[in-house]
Order: structure tokens, then C-alpha cells, then sequence
């Protein structure tokens, strides 16, 4: 059912997109315009198609930084049918651990260039969200645009801040990055293969990494144009000839706290009543916290990185073995070392709807001399397979008597991290559908319409619930589904997410308002020990449910008990489907401003509604 309903409605935003873009053709010469002057009566937003120039693929070396296709240049796939094969997929039925002459390109400029790591500044929700933040608080808004783009556009802000060109009063800004091509390509190779392992010393960062401090050397420096890498003994003198780097081996590389330099993030809290900072600061994000107090991280049972996980495909085993590189004319050189493990760099997540935005626009978006038609839409399968990794769902005590459908769903968490995890605008839910013999419907709660919103995000999107600064009296309750441990009306739907709270207590969705959350019942990794974790990452909002990650097992269970008429035809089937979306409800309708990233991103939602990612489904007859 998930998938029909995933490919169906995808099928209609491209016919969607295709309307706008022939409107915008015939009324303007072209797309990435203005499609119309009217404004949506929906979202109060003009109806406008995104629109950033052509970005550059090959552009000058910039301080220490290098365009990532250049590294592409050596570290690319061997030629079709060349044996020894480098950097191809394997063919099972040869051999798992060696590169197929035949084998698809999984070399790491292929993979990555269709990431969401490679469009981190190009992603229209990070472009919009930054400025209506900036226009929330104008005057903190250099110090807002040149937090976000320390991780959406490293090299950039690196660079400006090594070198004090681009700045603005100090600050690296979102215009000066739209016209800076080496911050258009987001998170890039000479990015994080620079980063230095100063990120294992806890001397260096005695709070931990987190947020942006990671250290690159500038020109000059002894250590500058060095490039860290996983194996053991490179050998470095074609990189020296060709670009001008040192390769050495950085134990940091496959290490979590480098990710965490980044994806650890803490945000200033702004207070609702001043409009200023308070000196406090939020846990926007903290996987890696999370991650450390399983049973993944470095203490736990079943130690796994960030990489091992992230960076992997599944015909990739550990023990597959390839060269990471082709001599500049694209010829193998054989007495080049095979190694091991390799860690594809194709970065999955769980953000299918951004990969898709790509695709739907990539010429809009400035991509399209970069990736080729299907290259974000393969990358979008890979990350919904992925997702679908991360749970499983079971079932116990199945009964039907006394006009009453008993069950218990257990909800699984097999990720290193709370699910859903990282940025707060993300939710996780369980639908139900119970029918009776003859395909009825008897029951039915959480289940998405094709915007893939639930009945109950009405009321959540409403003005009041929306508003910026609320009244004193203003009850945030009426604006989030609490956490739910019994379902037992059609209007009961187990939501697992993060609600912000201000200064004031009250419910917010502007990121930089946020001083302590509502609720935070995202399911924990198994291992965490709640009573032991740090108090930033502890669930709260759980409304006594005892077996909520009952003996640190990562898991949760609710208890269904359904009213059901006495005349229903049996048998009774029950499907069960755990939903993931990327950006809810909420954080798209809330987010407003003047700038046109801000309509842009309205309009692409609208066209391409953030989907209900299908997680897991378990489906069962009670007679």
C-alpha cells in the first residue's frame, strides 16, 4: 500500500512541475521564473519555481581547496570491460570481493555527486529556513547565515574566514555564497578529507566536537594541503603531481567524531521576550551523543561509525577490495594496492524528498550540467531501501472478543541514534487499517492523504498554532499529538518526534526560539540508559509510559484496543505501516519571510509535498 500510494502521487508532482514549467515557458520564454503574479490561497505565498545560475562543476582552486570533480578525475571508475576493474561493483556470481570490469561506477565522485552531502547549501528547505531566520532576527542575522554555512558550505566559510576575503562585518553571508562556486558544492572532498585529527583530541575540544569547530590548515600553514585518508601507507606522489596534495593516513576518518563536527550541533537560544540571546544553548541535532550511549558507540556491545553505516552499499562488503584510483588517463595502474574495507560515499540518509526535489528540478536548481536525468532518483531508491533498514515492527496478543480488537505493536529501533533523528522538523507514526472479510474498512487512524498530511495537521498548522510569539494563557498542547501508549479511537495516532519550546514555554518552529522541548519521544537506540545519558539528549513528554525503552532495549510498544462491532465479518486483517517524513507540516506552513527562497521553497512544497516515507509494515489476521 505505501509503495503504491509513494509512486503514484510522485508521478502526479511531475506532472504537476511539468504544467508549471510549460505556464512559465509561454508566459515568461523559459523556467526558473516567476511562474505566475498570483499568490497561493493555500500558503499566502507567491507561486515562484527556484531559480540558482548553472553551477560549476570545474572551478579554480580556491586557498586549499579544490573543486571535487578534479579529485574525480583520478578517483573515478576504470573504463568498461578494463581488467583489473577499479572502483566497479562486484558480480556475485564471479566473485563479491572484486571489482567487475562490468560492475556499476561506485567510485566516490560518481556517488557523492548525487548526495544530499554534495547539495547541502543547494537544498531549497536549508536555503529558505536560513533566511527566515535571518529575517526573524535582522540583527543577528550575519552571525545566523555564517553558522549555517560553516556545514552547508564549508570551503566557503573556511576559506573567507582563513583569508578575510568575502566577509561581511565579519561574517561569511548567503549572498556572497550564491556567487562563490566552491560554496555551492556544499560538502565537499577537500572539505572533509582536510579536516584534522584534532577532532579525536579531547584536550583541543574539551566540550566535545560539535557545531561547526573543526579545524582545516590555510595556506602556509606546514600542514596545509594535507589529505586525510583511511588506509594505512599511501601512495602519494601522482596526488602531489596532479593536484598539489599530500595524502597520510588519519585514524579520524573512520572515526564518528569526525561526522560529529557537524552533525553535533548546539544553536544559541534566543529569548522570546528580548529578542536577544540568553547565553544558553539548544541541542538542535545530537547523534552522535545518542550514538555514543548505545550499544553502536565506542563502549557498547556491537561497536559501528557513522561510516559504517552511512557510507556503504549493499553489495559492498568488508572484505571487497579495489585501487581508489586511475592514472589521469584514465588507464589502471596494477601496481597500485588494492584496499579494504572501502567505504562507498553515496552518504544515505533519510531524506528522499530532497533527492527528489533535485530531480524534479534539477535544471532549476543549477545541476543539470553536473548530474545526468535519474542520478538523484537512484539515489532517492537507495536512501528509501535504506530507511527501511533502520526498524522493525512485531506484533503480540493478538485477541478479538467482547466487541473489542486487542494487540500490542512493538516499534524496534536497529539504528545507532534516536529514530527519527537530527534536524527537529522530522516525525515518525504508526497507520493502522482494520478490514473485515469483504475488504471493508472497521477502522482506521493515521493514514496520509496524498499531501501527505494527517487530519490532525489542520489544527497543528493553524495561525494561532503558528504564530511566532504567543499570549501568555496561549495552551501549546492543542498544537502536537502528545506521546500516546494506548490507540483506541480512530483520532489516536503514535507520533514520535521533537515539539520546540521557547523561553516562554510555549510552542515554537523558529530554530533559534528553542530553549527546551515540549516532548522528545523519539524511540533511543538500544543500550541508552535513560537515567544515565546526558540530560540534553533524555526523552521527555512520555506521560508515564513504563515501557518505553523498557530495560534499555530501544524500543517501544502501544497497546491497540479497537471497538469492534459484533455483526463484523471475520477474518479481520490488520495492516500496520511505520511512516517517516523529512519536514512535517508544521515546519513547512511556519516557515515565512520575504525573501524569495522562502516562496521558492513554498511552491516546491506544494509541488512535491515532503512523502511518508514507508519504514516498515507488518500486516496480520485475527479470526
Amino acid at each position: 500500500m505505501g509503495n503504491l500510494l509513494r509512486s503514484g502521487a510522485f508521478l502526479r508532482r511531475c506532472v504537476a512541475v511539468a504544467a508549471i514549467f510549460l505556464a512559465a515557458c509561454s508566459d515568461s520564454g523559459g523556467p526558473g521564473l516567476d511562474v505566475s503574479d498570483e499568490t497561493d490561497p493555500d500558503s499566502g505565498h507567491e507561486e515562484v519555481l527556484p531559480s540558482l545560475t548553472a553551477q560549476i562543476e570545474h572551478w579554480s582552486p580556491t586557498g586549499v581547496f579544490l573543486a571535487a570533480a578534479d579529485c574525480g578525475q583520478c578517483h573515478k571508475a576504470s573504463s568498461p570491460g578494463d581488467s583489473p576493474a577499479v572502483l566497479r561493483a562486484p558480480d556475485a556470481q564471479i566473485s563479491e570481493n572484486q571489482p567487475s570490469p562490468q560492475g556499476d561506477d561506485i567510485s566516490p565522485f560518481a556517488d557523492w555527486k548525487s548526495t544530499v552531502m554534495a547539495n547541502a547549501f543547494t537544498d531549497p528547505y536549508f536555503r529558505a529556513n536560513m533566511v527566515h531566520e535571518s529575517e526573524t532576527f535582522p540583527h543577528l542575522a550575519g552571525f545566523i547565515e555564517n553558522k549555517c554555512l560553516t556545514c552547508h558550505s564549508p570551503m566557503a566559510t573556511t576559506h573567507a574566514h582563513q583569508t578575510g576575503s568575502g566577509l561581511d562585518d565579519g561574517f561569511y553571508r548567503a549572498e556572497q555564497a550564491l556567487v562563490d562556486s566552491h560554496a555551492r558544492e556544499g560538502v565537499s572532498c577537500t572539505a572533509c578529507h582536510q579536516i584534522t585529527d584534532s577532532v579525536l583530541d579531547g584536550n583541543a575540544y574539551p566540550d566535545g566536537v560539535h557545531s561547526g569547530n573543526f579545524e582545516i590548515p590555510a595556506e602556509g600553514d606546514p600542514d596545509a594541503f594535507t589529505i586525510h585518508g583511511p588506509y594505512q601507507n599511501p601512495q602519494g606522489q601522482a596526488m602531489q603531481n596532479q593536484v598539489g596534495y599530500t595524502p597520510v593516513f588519519g585514524l579520524h576518518m573512520s572515526d564518528s567524531r569526525q561526522c560529529a563536527s557537524c552533525h553535533e550541533l548546539y544553536t544559541p537560544t534566543i529569548d522570546m521576550e528580548t529578542d536577544q540571546p540568553n547565553g544558553e544553548d539548544y541541542p538542535e541535532q545530537t547523534p552522535y551523543t545518542e550514538w555514543a550511549n548505545s550499544d553502536f558507540g565506542p563502549n557498547g556491545s556491537n561497536p559501528r561509525s557513522c561510516q559504517q553505516c552511512h557510507m556503504a552499499r549493499e553489495e559492498i562488503t568488508e572484505d571487497f577490495l579495489t585501487r581508489l584510483a586511475v592514472r589521469p588517463n584514465g588507464s589502471v595502474n596494477a601496481s597500485w594496492p588494492e584496499r579494504q574495507p572501502y567505504s562507498p560515499h553515496v552518504m544515505l540518509g533519510g531524506n528522499t524528498w530532497l533527492l527528489e526535489t533535485l530531480e524534479l528540478f534539477r535544471e532549476e536548481l543549477g545541476r543539470s550540467d553536473i548530474n545526468e536525468a535519474g542520478e538523484f532518483a537512484a539515489t532517492a531508491e537507495l536512501t528509501r531501501e535504506f530507511l527501511k533498514t533502520a526498524v522493525t515492527l512485531s506484533v503480540t496478543g493478538q485477541t478479538l472478543g467482547a466487541g473489542e480488537l486487542a494487540f500490542d505493536l512493538t516499534i524496534q529501533n536497529e539504528t545507532g541514534h534516536k529514530l527519527p533523528t537530527s534536524f527537529p522538523a522530522r516525525r515518525m507514526w504508526v497507520g493502522t487499517r482494520v478490514s473485515d472479510a469483504n475488504g471493508a474498512t472497521v477502522f482506521a487512524s493515521g493514514l496520509p492523504d496524498e499531501s501527505y498530511r494527517l487530519p490532525m495537521d489542520a489544527v497543528f498548522t493553524s495561525e494561532a498554532c503558528l504564530a511566532a510569539k504567543k499570549t501568555s494563557d496561549f495552551d501549546s498542547s492543542v498544537c502536537y499529538q502528545a506521546h500516546l501508549n494506548e490507540v483506541s479511537s480512530e483520532d489516536d495516532v503514535p507520533v514520535y518526534e521533537t515539539v520546540l519550546g521557547s523561553t516562554t514555554g510555549a510552542i515554537t518552529h523558529i530554530l533559534l526560539y528553542a530553549a527546551n522541548p515540549l516532548k522528545d519521544n523519539r524511540i533511543p537506540p538500544k543500550g541508552f540508559d535513560i537515567a544515565s545519558v546526558p540530560e540534553d539528549v533524555r526523552p521527555i513528554g512520555l506521560n508515564g509510559d513504563s515501557d518505553f525503552n523498557a530495560d534499555n532495549a530501544g524500543r517501544d510498544t502501544i497497546r491497540y484496543r479497537i471497538p469492534v462491532g459484533a455483526a463484523v465479518a471475520l477474518p479481520l486483517q490488520v495492516d500496520a505501516t511505520l511512516y517517516y517524513q523529512s519536514i512535517r507540516p508544521t515546519f513547512i506552513d511556519g516557515l515565512h519571510g520575504e525573501h524569495e527562497w522562502v516562496d521558492e521553497f513554498q511552491t516546491i512544497a506544494r509541488l512535491n509535498p515532503p512523502p511518508a516515507e514507508v519504514m516498515a509494515e507488518l500486516s496480520f489476521e485475527v479470526q
